[in-house]
């Protein structure tokens, strides 16, 4: 993205990945890169950093990327993640999700830029972004699991969840970014890029 061309909406391919999301097939682990680290309280929330770059900042142009995609997480305790969105570029949703969903609260905190500290409480509190304003989304979809935070321009956005017993739970961008019809292929189909996985152990 960043000044690349956005993609109108595919409800086949939406329903393909919705698919794949309930089911939990065809999301391969593999090697788990974590960004995560206890916080100094033992009863403080797990917290993980997250970011999201663009295809055109490795050299490989609509191809977004989140880092690190895939997350181990224990089970039945707060986390609270921070992401940096270095897109500049929107993308077509689904209807819906440009609302926070399955958060702490029912929110996020919403940073303008991407800095490299960030102070506690600092941000706005929001439950949606407008439609024309969301990036990417980190959505995970599950009877036990489910969470939409959407992700702005070129902003950082904080939120907490509660993570469930143990498991793998995949997450879906349902944001056109990609490549291909509709925007759907591309990084949107390929695991460690706009999908992923939560280990929870």
């Amino acid at each position: 993205m960043m000044g690349e061309k956005s993609h109108g909406p595919v409800d086949a391919g939406r329903r393909r990945f919705l698919t794949g999301l309930v089911s939990g097939g065809g999301v391969a682990v593999g090697v788990l890169a974590i960004a995560m680290r206890p916080a100094a309280e033992a009863a403080g929330p797990v917290e993980v950093s997250m970011k999201i770059i663009t295809g055109k900042m490795i050299g490989k142009p609509g191809w977004p990327r989140y880092e690190p995609a895939n997350l181990v997480l224990p089970a039945h305790r707060l986390v609270q993640v921070t992401v940096r969105d270095y897109d500049d570029g929107s993308a077509d949703i689904p209807g819906g999700y440009n609302r926070v969903r399955g958060t702490v609260g029912g929110v996020m905190r919403l940073i303008k830029g991407t800095p490299a500290t960030i102070a506690p409480g600092a941000g706005t509190v929001v439950k949606e972004i407008p439609v024309k304003e969301v990036a990417h989304t980190f959505t995970m979809i599950g009877e036990r699991l489910f969470m939409n935070v959407p992700m702005p321009l070129k902003s950082t956005v904080v939120f907490q969840f509660m993570t469930p017993g143990p498991g793998t739970y995949p997450w879906q961008c349902m944001a056109a970014c990609g490549t291909g019809v509709g925007g759907w292929g591309g990084s949107m189909e390929t695991d460690g890029w706009m999908r992923g996985a939560v280990v929870v152990k």
